[in-house]
């Protein structure tokens, strides 16, 4: 059945049961009009790509950077690694014990250098905006340098403490 509108060059087709081909979903909601694949809204290169890994990543960076432009002699061969969780999470949660936000490794001969890890999700878990992520990274990070260093946290960097104060 077919029919057409008073309107110059504007027809509505109906068919009947099977008349219209059947194509997948994927190949409705992909490749929209033959134009091809969707690309991803952002380019690589922008900001607002990177991942919320990626930005704790930089900000363990920015404050490994500041802690090693005050003890570079001290922090020369420290390695900083961001893990998701700590191991063993679920023992930790099953005793209702807080997880922990960071560890240190001392240098050994079998692994050869200082080891400090911060944990990405208790971290964020603690905080509510970006601005107090960025503080306390920089807290355990500090934290993780003096038990490393076998020093008071203050005396690591002065700025010590100014998250859990405020």
């Amino acid at each position: 059945m077919q029919h057409n509108t008073p309107e110059p060059g504007f027809s509505v087709t109906f068919h009947d049961g099977d008349a219209l081909p059947v194509r997948p979903f994927a190949q409705r909601r992909r490749n929209r009009h033959g134009r091809g694949l969707r690309g991803s809204i952002m380019l690589p290169g922008l900001p607002g790509s990177r991942t919320r890994a990626e930005k704790f990543e930089d900000l363990v960076v920015d404050s490994a950077e500041r802690l090693r432009e005050l003890w570079s002699a001290q922090l020369a061969d420290v390695e900083y690694l961001v893990e998701e969780v700590p191991d063993k999470l679920e023992e930790l949660v099953a005793s209702r014990s807080q997880a922990p936000l960071g560890k240190y490794t001392p240098a050994s001969p079998l692994v050869g250098h200082a080891v400090i890890v911060i944990y990405r999700h208790p971290v964020e878990a603690l905080c509510d905006t970006p601005a107090q992520v960025r503080e306390l990274v920089h807290e355990v990070l500090i934290e993780q340098v003096a038990g490393l260093l076998n020093i008071d946290p203050d005396t690591v960097d002065p700025m010590f403490g100014r998250f859990r104060r405020g």
